[in-house]
Protein backbone atom coordinates (compact mmCIF):
# COMPACT_ATOMS: atom_id res chain seq x y z
CA UNK A 1 0.00 0.00 0.00
CA UNK A 2 1.32 3.66 -1.15
CA UNK A 3 2.13 5.37 2.11
CA UNK A 4 0.25 9.18 2.55
CA UNK A 5 3.22 11.09 4.08
CA UNK A 6 1.58 14.19 3.64
CA UNK A 7 -1.41 13.37 6.28
CA UNK A 8 1.32 13.91 8.85
CA UNK A 9 0.44 17.92 8.40
CA UNK A 10 -3.38 17.40 8.13
CA UNK A 11 -5.66 18.66 10.81
CA UNK A 12 -6.11 15.40 12.98
CA UNK A 13 -10.24 15.90 13.27
CA UNK A 14 -10.19 15.26 9.23
CA UNK A 15 -8.09 12.12 10.18
CA UNK A 16 -10.74 10.41 11.66
CA UNK A 17 -11.27 6.69 10.22
CA UNK A 18 -7.95 6.94 8.34
CA UNK A 19 -4.55 5.11 9.21
CA UNK A 20 -3.01 6.42 12.01
CA UNK A 21 0.42 7.73 12.35
CA UNK A 22 2.36 7.86 15.75
CA UNK A 23 2.73 11.57 15.19
CA UNK A 24 -1.44 11.93 14.82
CA UNK A 25 -1.98 9.16 17.45
CA UNK A 26 -0.08 11.42 19.79
CA UNK A 27 -2.07 14.04 18.61
CA UNK A 28 -5.50 12.28 19.83
CA UNK A 29 -4.02 11.18 22.87
CA UNK A 30 -2.58 14.71 23.80
CA UNK A 31 -6.39 15.84 22.82
CA UNK A 32 -8.21 13.64 25.05
CA UNK A 33 -5.51 14.37 28.20
CA UNK A 34 -6.62 17.90 28.10
CA UNK A 35 -10.30 16.99 27.52
CA UNK A 36 -10.45 14.40 30.50
CA UNK A 37 -8.21 17.18 32.77
CA UNK A 38 -4.63 15.42 32.60
CA UNK A 39 -3.43 18.97 32.03
CA UNK A 40 -5.22 21.93 32.72
CA UNK A 41 -5.54 25.67 31.16
CA UNK A 42 -2.62 27.22 31.78
CA UNK A 43 -0.76 24.22 32.76
CA UNK A 44 2.83 24.01 31.51
CA UNK A 45 3.32 20.36 29.24
CA UNK A 46 6.51 18.74 30.28
CA UNK A 47 9.46 19.21 27.67
CA UNK A 48 9.54 17.64 24.21
CA UNK A 49 12.29 15.00 25.67
CA UNK A 50 10.68 14.01 29.04
CA UNK A 51 7.40 13.58 26.68
CA UNK A 52 9.16 11.38 24.24
CA UNK A 53 10.78 9.31 27.01
CA UNK A 54 7.70 8.73 28.63
CA UNK A 55 5.78 7.41 25.67
CA UNK A 56 8.42 5.55 24.03
CA UNK A 57 8.40 8.10 20.97
CA UNK A 58 10.98 10.83 19.31
CA UNK A 59 11.20 13.90 19.70
CA UNK A 60 10.11 14.64 16.26
CA UNK A 61 6.95 12.71 16.89
CA UNK A 62 6.39 15.05 19.76
CA UNK A 63 7.01 18.07 17.89
CA UNK A 64 4.85 16.86 14.69
CA UNK A 65 1.56 16.14 17.39
CA UNK A 66 2.27 19.46 19.70
CA UNK A 67 2.18 21.43 16.37
CA UNK A 68 -1.33 19.91 15.37
CA UNK A 69 -3.14 20.74 18.86
CA UNK A 70 -0.88 24.28 18.60
CA UNK A 71 -3.24 24.42 15.04
CA UNK A 72 -6.13 23.96 17.23
CA UNK A 73 -5.91 26.73 19.79
CA UNK A 74 -5.59 23.89 22.22
CA UNK A 75 -1.96 24.92 22.94
CA UNK A 76 0.25 27.43 22.75
CA UNK A 77 3.87 27.79 22.84
CA UNK A 78 5.57 30.84 24.59
CA UNK A 79 8.97 31.79 23.78
CA UNK A 80 12.37 32.80 26.45
CA UNK A 81 13.57 31.21 29.69
CA UNK A 82 10.09 30.63 31.37
CA UNK A 83 8.50 29.34 27.65
CA UNK A 84 7.71 25.97 26.36
CA UNK A 85 4.34 24.18 25.49
CA UNK A 86 1.28 25.41 27.51
CA UNK A 87 -2.32 24.80 27.46
CA UNK A 88 -4.80 27.29 26.26
CA UNK A 89 -8.07 28.23 27.32
CA UNK A 90 -10.09 27.14 24.05
CA UNK A 91 -12.42 24.22 24.94
CA UNK A 92 -11.62 21.19 23.26
CA UNK A 93 -15.44 20.39 22.88
CA UNK A 94 -15.70 23.39 20.25
CA UNK A 95 -12.75 22.13 18.16
CA UNK A 96 -12.16 17.89 18.99
CA UNK A 97 -14.86 16.75 20.41
CA UNK A 98 -15.12 13.94 18.04
CA UNK A 99 -11.35 13.31 18.68
CA UNK A 100 -11.89 12.93 22.65
CA UNK A 101 -14.63 10.54 21.95
CA UNK A 102 -13.05 8.22 19.57
CA UNK A 103 -10.06 7.97 21.56
CA UNK A 104 -12.06 6.93 24.82
CA UNK A 105 -14.53 4.65 23.26
CA UNK A 106 -11.19 3.15 21.96
CA UNK A 107 -9.39 2.88 25.63
CA UNK A 108 -11.42 2.78 28.04
CA UNK A 109 -13.48 -0.05 27.38
CA UNK A 110 -9.14 -1.83 26.79
CA UNK A 111 -8.16 -0.33 29.78
CA UNK A 112 -11.03 -2.04 32.42
CA UNK A 113 -9.16 -4.89 33.76
CA UNK A 114 -6.27 -2.54 33.90
CA UNK A 115 -8.00 -0.31 35.99
CA UNK A 116 -9.05 -3.34 38.09
CA UNK A 117 -5.62 -4.25 38.88
CA UNK A 118 -4.45 -0.67 39.47
CA UNK A 119 -6.67 -0.74 42.22
CA UNK A 120 -5.57 -3.53 44.06
CA UNK A 121 -2.69 -2.67 43.73
CA UNK A 122 -3.10 0.76 45.19
CA UNK A 123 -5.02 -1.10 47.85
CA UNK A 124 -2.31 -3.41 49.00
CA UNK A 125 0.29 -0.08 49.07
CA UNK A 126 -2.34 1.44 51.07
CA UNK A 127 -2.55 -1.49 53.18
CA UNK A 128 1.55 -1.76 53.93
CA UNK A 129 1.42 2.04 54.20
CA UNK A 130 -0.85 2.23 57.43
CA UNK A 131 1.22 -1.27 58.60
CA UNK A 132 4.91 0.67 58.15
CA UNK A 133 4.02 4.61 58.56
CA UNK A 134 6.97 6.34 61.16
CA UNK A 135 6.11 9.44 62.73
CA UNK A 136 7.77 11.35 60.01
CA UNK A 137 5.45 9.59 57.46
CA UNK A 138 2.56 11.14 59.44
CA UNK A 139 4.01 14.66 59.59
CA UNK A 140 4.82 14.64 55.50
CA UNK A 141 1.42 12.99 54.79
CA UNK A 142 -0.70 15.50 57.21
CA UNK A 143 0.97 18.71 55.69
CA UNK A 144 0.70 16.93 51.83
CA UNK A 145 -3.36 17.06 52.49
CA UNK A 146 -3.55 19.99 53.91
CA UNK A 147 -1.38 20.93 50.69
CA UNK A 148 -4.22 19.49 48.56
CA UNK A 149 -6.75 21.28 50.66
CA UNK A 150 -5.55 24.65 49.95
CA UNK A 151 -5.19 24.43 45.99
CA UNK A 152 -6.80 26.97 44.25
CA UNK A 153 -6.73 25.44 40.76
CA UNK A 154 -6.83 21.64 39.25
CA UNK A 155 -3.07 22.18 37.99
CA UNK A 156 -2.13 22.41 42.39
CA UNK A 157 -4.72 19.61 43.08
CA UNK A 158 -2.93 17.46 40.63
CA UNK A 159 0.64 17.82 41.67
CA UNK A 160 -0.71 17.67 45.50
CA UNK A 161 -2.23 14.60 44.60
CA UNK A 162 1.15 13.01 43.44
CA UNK A 163 2.73 14.22 46.58
CA UNK A 164 0.58 12.60 48.28
CA UNK A 165 -0.13 9.30 47.08
CA UNK A 166 3.84 9.60 46.45
CA UNK A 167 4.25 10.08 50.40
CA UNK A 168 1.94 6.95 50.93
CA UNK A 169 3.87 4.99 48.47
CA UNK A 170 7.22 5.72 50.20
CA UNK A 171 5.61 4.85 53.22
CA UNK A 172 4.92 1.04 52.10
CA UNK A 173 9.00 0.76 52.03
CA UNK A 174 9.08 -1.64 49.04
CA UNK A 175 10.40 -0.27 45.37
CA UNK A 176 9.02 -2.73 43.49
CA UNK A 177 5.77 -1.85 44.63
CA UNK A 178 6.85 2.26 43.56
CA UNK A 179 7.73 0.85 40.18
CA UNK A 180 4.04 -0.61 39.44
CA UNK A 181 2.58 2.07 40.88
CA UNK A 182 4.12 4.27 38.47
CA UNK A 183 3.73 2.11 35.25
CA UNK A 184 0.08 1.40 36.51
CA UNK A 185 -0.16 5.06 36.64
CA UNK A 186 1.10 5.44 32.73
CA UNK A 187 -0.91 2.71 31.59
CA UNK A 188 -4.23 3.89 33.08
CA UNK A 189 -3.90 7.84 31.67
CA UNK A 190 -3.08 7.41 28.24
CA UNK A 191 0.53 6.81 28.88
CA UNK A 192 1.24 10.55 30.25
CA UNK A 193 1.33 9.25 34.00
CA UNK A 194 -0.87 12.04 35.12
CA UNK A 195 -3.70 11.80 36.83
CA UNK A 196 -6.98 13.25 35.79
CA UNK A 197 -8.50 16.54 37.84
CA UNK A 198 -11.85 18.44 36.78
CA UNK A 199 -13.32 20.87 39.17
CA UNK A 200 -16.22 18.35 39.33
CA UNK A 201 -14.61 15.62 41.10
CA UNK A 202 -12.73 17.89 43.55
CA UNK A 203 -14.49 17.60 46.42
CA UNK A 204 -15.06 13.85 46.03
CA UNK A 205 -11.48 13.73 45.53
CA UNK A 206 -10.77 15.43 48.36
CA UNK A 207 -12.90 13.99 51.03
CA UNK A 208 -11.57 10.65 49.86
CA UNK A 209 -8.28 11.57 50.55
CA UNK A 210 -9.01 12.76 54.14
CA UNK A 211 -10.54 9.09 54.65
CA UNK A 212 -7.29 7.43 53.28
CA UNK A 213 -4.83 9.67 54.68
CA UNK A 214 -6.62 8.70 58.05
CA UNK A 215 -6.58 5.41 57.86
CA UNK A 216 -3.14 4.93 56.98
CA UNK A 217 -1.94 7.81 59.71
CA UNK A 218 -3.91 5.57 62.57
CA UNK A 219 -2.82 2.69 61.33
CA UNK A 220 -5.91 0.58 59.97
CA UNK A 221 -4.34 -1.57 57.59
CA UNK A 222 -7.58 -3.14 56.47
CA UNK A 223 -9.84 -0.15 56.01
CA UNK A 224 -6.95 1.63 53.98
CA UNK A 225 -6.77 -0.66 51.67
CA UNK A 226 -10.85 -0.41 51.14
CA UNK A 227 -10.44 3.00 50.86
CA UNK A 228 -7.82 3.16 48.59
CA UNK A 229 -9.09 0.58 46.20
CA UNK A 230 -12.60 3.08 46.27
CA UNK A 231 -10.46 6.63 45.84
CA UNK A 232 -8.44 4.88 42.47
CA UNK A 233 -11.90 4.01 40.66
CA UNK A 234 -12.15 7.80 40.31
CA UNK A 235 -9.37 7.96 37.37
CA UNK A 236 -12.23 5.66 35.64
CA UNK A 237 -15.04 7.81 36.51
CA UNK A 238 -13.05 11.17 35.62
CA UNK A 239 -12.47 9.15 32.44
CA UNK A 240 -16.21 8.06 31.76
CA UNK A 241 -16.78 12.00 32.37
CA UNK A 242 -15.30 12.99 29.91
CA UNK A 243 -16.51 10.40 27.59
CA UNK A 244 -20.25 12.00 28.32
CA UNK A 245 -18.82 15.58 27.44
CA UNK A 246 -17.74 14.61 24.06
CA UNK A 247 -20.82 13.05 23.44
CA UNK A 248 -22.90 16.09 24.40
CA UNK A 249 -24.28 13.83 27.12
CA UNK A 250 -22.24 15.32 30.49
CA UNK A 251 -24.39 16.32 33.86
CA UNK A 252 -22.15 17.26 36.62
CA UNK A 253 -22.93 15.64 40.21
CA UNK A 254 -24.35 18.64 41.72
CA UNK A 255 -27.05 18.53 38.74
CA UNK A 256 -27.92 14.91 38.73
Amino acid sequence: MQSHPEREDRDPVVLLGEPRTKATSLTDRLITAIAVGEYSPGERLPPERDLAASLGVSRATVRQALQHVTELGLVEIRRGRAGGAFVASASWEDVAPDVARRTLETEIPRLLDLYDYRCMVEGMIARAAAERRTSEDVAALEKSLEEFRAATSMTEARNADRRLHGLITAAARNPHLTSLSAHLTAAATLGFGVEPYTQEFYDEALAQHVELVGHVVRGESDAANRCAQAHFRLTLETMRAGLQRARGSWVPPTEV
